[in-house]
C-alpha cells in the first residue's frame, strides 16, 4: 500500500562557509525547507565528511575559508569521480569561475534567491 517515494529521505546540502553567523542562518533557512543540512566550516572539515557520507546533493561552498579553500576543495571535488558531478554553487561577494562551479550566488544574497537556487539544482538530481 505505501509507496516507496513517498519515503525517500530529503537531500542533503553540505555548506562549507566559515562566518559563522551566516553558516548556522543557512542551516536555519534550508533546514526550514525540508533539506538536510551538514554544516562545515572550512574545506579540510568537508573533506573530513565526505570521506566518510555519500554525496550529498549539493554544495553551497565559500570560496574564501581557511585550512583548504574553496579553490582547492573544487579541485579536489572535481578530481574525484564520485564527487565530480556534484553540483557546487558559490557563496562569495565577487564572481569567481572554474569548471566545477554550476552557479554564485553574491552575497549580500536574499533568502528566496537562495532556496530558489538550491531547489533547481537537487530537484534536476531527484
Amino acid at each position: 500500500m505505501g509507496s516507496g517515494s513517498m519515503s525517500r529521505p530529503p537531500p542533503t546540502l553540505l555548506i562549507v562557509e566559515d562566518d559563522s553567523d551566516l553558516r548556522e542562518a543557512l542551516v536555519e533557512i534550508l533546514s526550514a525547507e525540508g533539506f538536510t543540512v551538514v554544516a562545515t566550516a572550512n574545506g579540510t572539515e568537508a573533506l573530513a565528511w565526505l570521506e566518510t557520507h555519500p554525496p550529498p546533493a549539493l554544495a553551497l561552498l565559500d570560496m574564501w575559508t581557511p585550512r583548504k579553500d574553496g579553490w582547492l576543495l573544487l579541485g579536489i571535488l572535481h578530481q574525484r569521480p564520485a564527487l565530480a558531478d556534484m553540483p557546487v554553487v558559490v557563496i562569495s561577494a565577487s564572481e569567481e569561475k572554474h569548471p566545477a562551479i554550476r552557479e554564485v550566488l553574491q552575497k549580500p544574497f536574499d533568502r528566496d534567491v537562495l532556496v530558489a537556487c538550491v531547489r533547481r539544482f537537487v530537484h534536476a538530481l531527484h
